[in-house]
């Protein structure tokens, strides 16, 4: 009664599901993976993933042109055949061997859930500094999103991400990701206070993955604009949550220069010294210089 839904791009996935196939199994219950491909340019990683569905509980899905992150997470999820579901991002590493089973005992001993639900397990990195072309990524996932679920629990619809969750097809009834945010970032965010405002549980608890897929220092910050421009446009058209402008540092600290009048000088700075500054977080990674980055782009973007 378990389908496992894996968005696919670029990524060798024959480790992650050979594990999971092996944990599946041993819950002796009916259960499909399926892997949809995003129109992965790596022909021979299309041709690895392919060879997956050789075991007949995969099921592997080739899209002919890249759907963005929201829209095939929607597609998978139209595609599941069984009333539960486990989301997971390709990158994804397996911990232990309890993974399947830590949700499925959480939702045992739970029986109070109603039908639709979120349960969200969290993330690791791995304690081994990367190579200083891919640091910044693994610094700023190591500082800002492993956080232990006591801690999440707090906050529990606050920078929600479905990089590992365990929920229901039927959560997704007039609820799926918005489709409108095709390049990366807030999609996320957005589905997160969407459950806050339909009243869906969202419970973390720790069943943590590997992020194993590092970007580096110069694809990170060109996700992060693309992010930020998701953002302004969500800000434009007036679609953010009043709790996500509390709930966001960079909002609070943009809204904060606002009020100063301190936005064109943000802006300015943005226009003369970004280079300067994807330089020095190329070189030598610092959370600090990223945050302010991202509030000078913000302004920029609002000054254009």
């Amino acid at each position: 009664m378990l389908s496992i839904l894996i968005p696919s791009y670029n990524v060798d996935l024959t480790a992650l599901v050979t594990q999971l196939l092996e944990q599946a199994r041993a819950l002796a219950l009916p259960f499909e993976i399926i892997v949809m491909d995003d129109a992965s340019p790596d022909m021979a990683v299309r041709e690895r993933n392919q060879r997956l569905q050789d075991a007949p509980e995969v099921l592997y899905l080739q899209q002919q042109s890249n759907n963005g992150r929201a829209k095939l997470r929607n597609k998978l999820v139209q595609q599941a055949r069984f009333p539960y579901l486990v989301l997971m991002d390709c990158d994804a590493g397996i911990v232990d061997s309890s993974y399947l089973s830590r949700y499925g005992q959480y939702v045992q001993d739970h029986p109070e859930l109603p039908s639709r639900f979120v349960i969200a397990g969290g993330l690791m990195y791995r304690s081994d500094k990367p190579a200083k072309e891919r640091l910044l990524r693994w610094k700023y996932g190591m500082r800002r999103e492993v956080r232990p679920a006591v801690e999440r629990n707090k906050h529990p619809y606050r920078s929600f991400t479905p990089f590992n969750i365990f929920t229901t097809r039927e959560t997704f009834v007039d609820n799926g990701f918005d489709e409108s945010l095709t390049t990366y970032g807030y999609e996320d965010t957005l589905w997160g206070y969407q459950l806050k405002q339909q009243e869906i549980p969202l419970v973390h608890i720790d069943n943590p993955l590997f992020h194993d897929g590092l970007d580096t220092n110069e694809t990170f910050l060109r996700k992060t604009r693309e992010a930020i421009e998701n953002l302004y446009r969500l800000m434009q058209e007036e679609r953010l949550p009043k709790e996500f402008e509390a709930d966001s540092r960079l909002l609070r600290a943009y809204r904060n220069f606002e009020r100063k009048g301190s936005l064109p000088i943000c802006s300015w700075y943005y226009q003369t010294s970004h280079k300067l500054m994807e330089a020095s977080l190329k070189q030598a990674p610092s959370l600090r210089v990223m945050d302010s980055y991202k509030l000078f782009y913000l302004a920029y973007l609002s000054r254009k």
